[in-house]
């Protein structure tokens, strides 16, 4: 399997103009422009074009993708501070379920011994 870049440009020939296109792998088998310019009377103008735009592109890729990532570790930052809140509230209600369970036998304990099986 051929690893081909995510982003790249490609230059096409219109009649005696040159356009140019910054392009995107979507898939194996499909690719999307993102951007795009004609008219370019030679095709090192169109090049260079392409370059700079594709540069300044994945400029803003990176920032962008340096951005979402900041947001996600935030989220799961706060995902695991709520987990953690919800287990120790959890464990907390166990806690209390089980002493009340204990007092609960302990009382049922006492009152057995109050009751005396042999009068009738």
């Amino acid at each position: 399997m051929t690893q081909q870049k995510k982003f790249d440009y490609t230059i096409k020939q219109d009649a005696n103009t040159w356009s140019a296109e910054i392009t995107r792998r979507v898939s194996a088998r499909r690719s999307s422009v993102s951007k795009q310019q004609d008219g370019f009377a030679t095709e090192a103008l169109a090049i260079e074009w392409a370059t700079a735009e594709l540069a300044g592109f994945l400029e803003k890729q990176k920032q962008a993708n340096a951005r979402k990532s900041e947001r996600r570790s935030e989220r799961n930052a706060q995902a695991e501070k709520a987990a953690a809140a919800k287990e120790a509230a959890n464990e907390k209600f166990l806690a209390k379920r089980e002493e009340a369970r204990a007092r609960a036998l302990e009382a049922d304990d006492d009152e057995e011994l109050d009751y005396d099986y042999d009068e009738e």
